[in-house]
């Protein structure tokens, strides 16, 4: 099953941030966004693969996303 997920990238690897996405890639996670300002990844990944993303080097986390819905104001 494909999760989406949230990579935090590990303080001394914020400066390669680049470089753990494109490892991300290798393992198998279709990256859509690379917070640099916060050490975040954000994307696509198959659960069989959280632990082979969790190993790279770099990575501190790997979790699923979660959508966060906002009800619709009286106004609206």
């Amino acid at each position: 099953m494909t999760d989406e997920v949230v990579v935090t990238v590990n303080e001394e690897w914020l400066d390669h941030i680049d470089t753990v996405a494109r490892r991300l890639r290798r393992v198998g996670m279709r990256v859509d966004r690379v917070l640099e300002l916060v050490g975040v990844i954000t994307g696509v990944l198959e659960r069989e693969h959280f632990d082979a993303a969790r190993a790279v080097p770099g990575v501190a986390a790997v979790e699923r996303g979660e959508t966060v819905r906002i009800p619709r104001g009286e106004n609206q």
